[in-house]
């Protein structure tokens, strides 16, 4: 759906080629690692919690979050003084494609440190049981934010390249702030899971 807005751009087709390199390819570093990192926030919070221990499973979330923040700093410090080689790597050479991506890349640093917080937070809410709330919260923060804001400047005025890296850099943060929040209500310590008709049910 993103896409329908990038090719609304009068440089549709360069933006499209810096959004699949940018976004998709190199933006990836930071986001396969925080998936990672996600995984084992949900374990630790689960272990711990299920053992009696919610506080390790704060305290677990947190060093992850802490870990993916620290290589999504050192990747963004790549993608604020390397742009253009990086872009290089990928066969872009064009002018306009060149800037849109260095462009992109401003924006993508400063979102790498959300979404790694987000992602690892959420794997905190998994792994303790409350799997609705990030269901709700990436409907919220990756569709409703960016495509709405897309939406809105784009019947205001036409879109910008800059709008549409604005909106994704806000789905994210919105994403980050109500992962973060959800995880520390704390309702997850009270969340019980009933295994006991199903394990009665096993013959």
């Amino acid at each position: 759906m993103l896409l329908r807005f990038i090719g609304s751009l009068p440089q549709s087709a360069e933006a499209q080629a810096t959004y699949a390199v940018g976004y998709s390819e190199l933006f990836s570093f930071i986001t396969w690692t925080s998936v990672g990192l996600m995984s084992a926030a949900a374990t630790v919070a689960g272990q711990n919690l299920g053992a009696g221990r919610p506080e390790r499973s704060v305290q677990g979330v947190h060093r992850a979050a802490m870990l993916g923040l620290t290589l999504a700093a050192v990747i963004g410090v790549l993608f604020l003084t390397l742009p253009r080689f990086l872009l290089g790597l990928f066969g872009m050479t064009d002018t306009v494609v060149v800037g849109l991506g260095v462009q992109l890349l401003r924006f993508l640093s400063v979102s790498g440190l959300f979404v790694t917080v987000a992602l690892t937070y959420t794997g905190g809410l998994q792994g303790t049981g409350d799997t609705r709330s990030p269901l709700y919260i990436s409907i919220a923060s990756q569709i409703v934010v960016p495509l709405g804001l897309c939406a809105l400047l784009g019947a205001l005025r036409p879109l910008r390249p800059a709008d549409i890296w604005t909106a994704i850099l806000l789905g994210h943060m919105t994403r980050c702030a109500l992962s973060v929040l959800r995880f520390r209500q704390g309702k997850w310590r009270t969340i019980r899971v009933g295994v006991g008709a199903t394990l009665a049910s096993v013959p």
